[in-house]
């Protein structure tokens, strides 16, 4: 039993956690929650501020840890609004005082860890995503609504209408106005304002609230992982601009803390504009947790699939929403991964490196939304403010750098961007973007005149690429010429391309 345990311990900016799972079916052995942590006036991860308690309870778990023999160890921390550098900082000292490596995780990690859990372990979701369903997760700094249709993960929003953010606003505006619920209500729709035209198109639609505890745990009985909620409170509060605790609201008993009441009226604000605009048959609430996404990738191997899809999708949306040709795009991505799995010798990066060149290549073009001149530099800008679900930071930056480089610019130490970025992801943007850009030359045209390509690495330091095309390749042949140097630099290899029947 000893060697089946693994523990996730998971630092939020209001609780830090330890859950003891057993594999592999991942039985829960122990599930253990701090007390509240108090939010930052300023930043809302006040990690710095709360280190002493932090690591009082993170001695705590080393005993249980300890009772129960448990060696596999997973450490991971929201990041929430904490800028790098205080991430550093934080995770350094706690290191020092507790021995424990955290691993940041930034909100689309999260997301997309939690909605695979959810649907893949909430029995009725197939049943509720029948037709259309918005994934609604709160969140302190954000919140995030995701569609699903037909049971299938399509978009997701990120919006800046985190319960402590909308309840910093209300205090201010309790000093200069006496009705700030009105005001608040104007704040919660204008940010929802510019999804608005998408969510009105859906019909049969159904709304899933998470990370919506009072709630859950009001409603959800033990046991069950779902319920439905009554949707009269929630068109009340919307249409009589918001509530008070003291409302007699069915769940009011449940707010025990002041830290609650003064996050659950936002949450439940926000709940009841998101349900307007939806318009939903039915409004439900689950329990499933961050927690629960976390200890999902240990007792699932079906989970980083479902985020690997859900991270093919964001980036399929995104290409369509900024106008990327469907053809080119998929002639690209179909030959890019072509030339990353035959030149595994060579360039010897790793599975994870090869999504990522996927990603880079399904958006690298769409920069042509802004314009067409330097579009690769527009590219970048959109995809460092669009960062993709169930990506890292580094993940996110390696794709936007990638697109950077795919076209003219070139990754080299002459490149003042380039040489600001941190060294482990240089030589990676480096080599994907040699590949992508080596590739995308190919269909200069954008007319997909190769059907089939064949690579040959020849003992004299070149890599012959033989084209089959329906139609000549002299505006391929010529871009071929200019991109291909960017390759040679990288690998040392020269890249030769050879139409059909050609030596």
């Amino acid at each position: 039993m000893k060697n089946s345990l693994t523990a996730v311990i998971y630092l939020e900016p209001d609780q830090v956690s330890l859950r003891i799972i057993e594999l592999p079916k991942g039985r829960v052995i122990n599930d253990v929650h701090s007390g509240a942590l108090a939010l930052g006036s300023g930043k809302i991860a006040n990690y710095a501020q709360n280190m002493a308690a932090i690591v009082n309870n993170l001695d705590g778990f080393k005993q249980q840890l300890k009772d129960y023999q448990v060696q596999d160890v997973h450490f991971y921390g929201a990041i929430e609004d904490l800028a790098p550098i205080d991430a550093r900082y934080v995770a350094d000292q706690l290191e020092v005082r507790t021995g424990f490596t955290i691993h940041w995780l930034n909100n689309n990690q999260l997301m997309a860890k939690t909605m695979g859990c959810v649907v893949n372990h909430l029995t009725e979701f197939k049943a509720l995503s029948k037709h259309c369903l918005y994934l609604l997760t709160l969140g302190l700094d954000s919140m995030t609504l995701a569609f699903f249709h037909h049971g299938n993960f399509e978009k997701q929003w990120e919006i800046d209408l985190g319960g402590a953010k909308i309840s910093r606003l209300v205090q201010r505006l309790r000093q200069t106005t006496t009705n700030p619920q009105e005001i608040i209500q104007d704040y919660i729709s204008s940010k929802l304002e510019y999804i608005s035209p998408e969510l009105k198109r859906k019909k049969r639609t159904v709304l899933l609230i998470q990370n919506a505890p009072v709630l859950s745990n009001h409603y959800i009985k033990e046991g069950e992982h779902l319920a439905e909620i009554p949707q009269e409170p929630l068109k009340r509060a919307n249409q009589t601009l918001g509530i008070k605790i003291n409302d007699q609201q069915p769940w009011a008993q449940d707010v025990t803390t002041e830290q609650e009441q003064r996050l659950v009226v936002p949450n439940y604000l926000v709940i009841a504009r998101t349900a307007y605009l939806v318009h939903p048959l039915s409004i439900y609430v689950t329990d499933i947790s961050m927690m629960d996404g976390l200890v999902n990738g240990f007792a699932d191997n079906r989970a980083q699939s479902q985020i690997n899809t859900m991270i093919r999708t964001s980036a399929d949306d995104l290409a369509q929403r900024y106008g990327v040709d469907p053809a080119h795009k998929d002639f690209v991505t179909r030959f890019a991964l072509q030339f990353f799995d035959q030149l595994r010798p060579i360039h010897r990066l790793d599975n994870h490196a090869r999504l990522l060149l996927e990603i880079a290549s399904k958006v690298d073009d769409i920069g042509n939304f802004i314009n067409q001149e330097s579009h690769y530099r527009h590219s970048a800008y959109i995809l460092k403010s669009n960062p993709l679900i169930g990506l890292s930071d580094d993940d996110n930056q390696i794709i936007a750098e990638v697109a950077r480089y795919h076209s003219a610019e070139s990754p080299t130490a002459a490149q003042e961007h380039y040489r600001q970025m941190d060294d482990d992801i240089q030589l990676v943007v480096a080599k994907l973007a040699a590949i992508l850009r080596l590739v995308d030359s190919l269909d200069d045209s954008r007319q997909q005149k190769i059907s089939v390509i064949k690579l040959k690495l020849t003992d004299d330091h070149l890599l012959k690429i033989k084209a089959s095309a329906n139609d000549d390749l002299v505006l391929e042949k010529w871009s071929f010429s200019k991109k291909s140097q960017l390759f040679n630099d990288v690998f040392g290899i020269k890249p030769v391309l050879i139409e059909r029947g050609g030596h």
